[in-house]
């Protein structure tokens, strides 16, 4: 059926959300009764000339709000609308959300409706048919036989990382197997080497464990293969931990010739690696890991986090061989083991290959954000990969990056300054941080980009200039 939802739409807030209060002013007119089929989203977004995801979008909102009720294979449909009930939608917590900042400042997937789909039908899957070890496991604690077998065969064929499953470990997500890593090679007060700038998750960690963590000089690849000789004869570090896709911030990434450089730097200093591989599956295929040429030294960790939903907290940690008894007592020690319900899902999407298809559909949502940032920041300086999460801009003169953070956050957008990414005191880049996922309305998103394209383009106001 088509309706037309015009007259009732208001002139102000964000789409879906107007079209979903538009949905309960059609149905108190008597426009729409209960019963009643709404248009598939495709249809209305045609008629109302907005994007499919703003439809999604509203659908959604408007079953919370109890207006309609979605049928898998059936549709959405009317319910008979309770005042009460949406009174007390429109006083709840979520309204503050829609005045929250639009949010360029945290790591984050794109997550479209169809991957909350996916991720509840895999749910209702599990739910009639898990094995009972994955409701009652308590053993073993380096994950569940048929997890790490498939985990294994998957890091091998896909992201080329050697290993069989004896020397896979599966861990709450890639923080957790960072942390793992190092709690096996690094003792409080030793020293670790990683990029001059780096992700602030290691930064908490080293300080939380007690290690001397140094910067090493970077450039648009990553570390310098030579300023990390200099480094390993200068501190003889006992670990080095580096990220050479898509750094965090900068998004440096190695080519295969740097990283051929930077293994032979650390095998001739016999180096510990500690390879933080996360963002693999944001690059296309051709990379492979710094730990396919070091295996006997080099402990990789990954996970599925960044390229598919969030909630999907699956890391895995590569162990070189000799070494697994070592990390083991820590994993028992910091969570026992890893969530087998987590990993069954995990399971499940690497052997229908739903784990390849949203990483290359990630691939192209953040190839789509990469270019619209650049058509509405033109003029600026900014380094990025062409799908990559994150995105390095540059300050223009008369701005410092806490100022338009400061002033960014007053008008409604949230990002990142080059602060909190430092491994060593000193002046910090005149850089900013845009992470493109954090917002999955592409609107908001768009707003948020409209904010800082205007603040860019202006002065910092006088008394930001004075603190």
């Amino acid at each position: 059926m088509t309706i037309d939802l015009t007259p009732y739409l208001p002139a102000h807030g964000p789409k879906y959300l107007a079209i979903a209060r538009a949905l309960a002013e059609a149905i108190r007119q008597g426009e729409l009764t209960p019963g009643t089929r709404l248009p598939p989203h495709r249809c209305l977004a045609e008629t109302l000339d907005v994007s499919v995801q703003t439809v999604s979008r509203a659908y959604a909102q408007a079953e919370k709000m109890g207006l309609v009720q979605a049928r898998v294979g059936s549709g959405t449909w009317i319910n008979a609308l309770d005042d009460g009930q949406e009174a007390e939608y429109l006083r709840s917590a979520n309204m503050a959300m829609d005045a929250s900042p639009v949010d360029l400042s945290i790591a984050h997937p794109i997550c479209p409706p169809g991957h909350h789909l996916r991720f509840r039908e895999t749910l209702r899957d599990v739910a009639d048919s898990a094995h009972p070890d994955v409701i009652d496991a308590c053993r073993p604690i380096a994950g569940l036989p048929h997890q790490r077998e498939r985990a294994s065969q998957w890091l091998h064929d896909t992201l080329g990382v050697p290993g069989t499953p004896d020397d896979r470990v599966l861990c709450n997500g890639a923080a957790h197997g960072v942390m793992l890593a190092i709690a096996t090679l690094v003792q409080h007060g030793d020293v670790v080497l990683t990029e001059a700038l780096t992700d602030h998750g290691l930064i908490a960690l080293s300080r939380t464990l007690g290690l001397q963590l140094r910067g090493v000089a970077i450039d648009e690849q990553g570390v310098i293969p030579e300023a990390l000789d200099a480094a390993c004869r200068r501190y003889r570090p006992r670990a080095v931990c580096l990220t050479p896709t898509q750094l965090n911030p900068t998004g440096a990434t190695m080519d295969n010739a740097r990283r051929d450089a930077v293994a032979e730097v650390l095998a001739r200093h016999g180096t510990w690696l500690i390879e933080d591989d996360v963002h693999a599956l944001l690059e296309p295929p051709g990379l492979s890991p710094l730990t396919a040429r070091l295996p006997r030294q080099s402990f990789h960790v990954t996970s599925l986090t960044k390229a598919t939903v969030s909630g999907l907290r699956a890391g895995y940690l590569s162990v070189p061989r000799g070494q697994l008894h070592h990390t083991l007592p820590r994993l028992r020690a910091t969570s026992w083991m890893a969530t087998p319900l987590v990993f069954e899902i995990a399971d499940r999407w690497l052997a229908d290959g739903t784990v390849d298809a949203l990483a290359s559909e990630q691939r192209q949502l953040l190839a789509e954000r990469q270019q619209l940032t650049r058509t509405r920041l033109v003029g600026h300086a900014m380094a990025s990969r062409p799908t990559g999460m994150h995105l390095w801009l540059a300050l223009p003169g008369a701005w410092r990056a806490e100022e338009l953070q400061q002033q960014a956050l007053q008008e409604g957008l949230a990002i990142s300054t080059a602060q909190s990414f430092m491994v060593d005191q000193g002046p910090p880049p005149r850089r900013i941080r845009l992470s493109l996922g954090g917002e999955n309305d592409l609107e908001r998103f768009d707003q948020g980009l409209t904010i800082l394209g205007r603040l860019l383009g202006e002065a910092p106001p006088p008394m930001l200039q004075i603190v």
